[in-house]
């Protein structure tokens, strides 16, 4: 399994980006990613095998991220990758713990982690021709109360994001207005705000 940990936004903030995106490619060309999958990695995992998952699992069970919010202010475009993203100046020190900590823990576990640098960024476009020309839209707020376990599902059209589990920092019962659910199926684990969507 190809998994990766993620930031993903609600649709507020997913339609805005997306909105960005439109405008982006009117003058880049390329392909627009669409909406429902649009959100920041923390980190990539790479191939996981089925079978340490509930570790994996434990790991975010035990590992909470604190509420913060993210100010996207521009746009950037990585020219060797053919990618037009949106950026934040900043992001809060404790993101960076949780995501540090996560990846130690899964290190510690046996697992292979590949070192490899945080650049927060939503990646908006692929393949495009070049930068735009407007770097500095109007700021977007994302208000973060958790973060997520996605299984990236290689198929011939691109691959397909499934939510394998969710950890917010929200109130018990609390809308989950960002995952897109594949189904309705739910995890048995007791931790109120955790669970399986996949």
């Amino acid at each position: 399994m190809r998994l990766f940990l993620a930031l993903w936004p609600g649709p507020g903030v997913r339609a805005q980006l997306h909105e960005w995106a439109v405008s982006a490619h009117s003058e880049c060309g390329g392909r627009v990613l669409r909406a429902q999958t649009l959100h920041l990695t923390l980190a990539f995992l790479d191939e996981v095998d089925p079978a340490r998952l509930p570790v994996l699992l434990s790991l975010m069970q035990r590992t909470p991220l604190e509420p913060f919010t993210l100010t996207f202010d521009h746009l950037g475009y990585w020219s060797d990758r053919k990618i037009v993203w949106a950026g934040a100046p900043s992001v809060p020190d404790h993101l960076v713990a949780t995501r540090n900590t996560l990846l130690s823990q899964w290190r510690a576990t046996g697992a292979r982690v590949v070192t490899q640098s945080f650049r927060p960024h939503v990646s908006l476009l692929r393949h495009a021709r070049r930068a735009p020309s407007d770097l500095y839209p109007p700021p977007l707020i994302w208000h973060c109360d958790g973060y997520v376990l996605v299984h990236s599902v290689r198929t011939p059209r691109g691959p397909h994001y499934r939510l394998l589990a969710e950890h917010h920092s929200g109130q018990p019962g609390g809308q989950h207005d960002g995952f897109f659910e594949t189904s309705a199926e739910k995890s048995a684990m007791p931790a109120t705000q955790y669970g399986i969507v996949g």
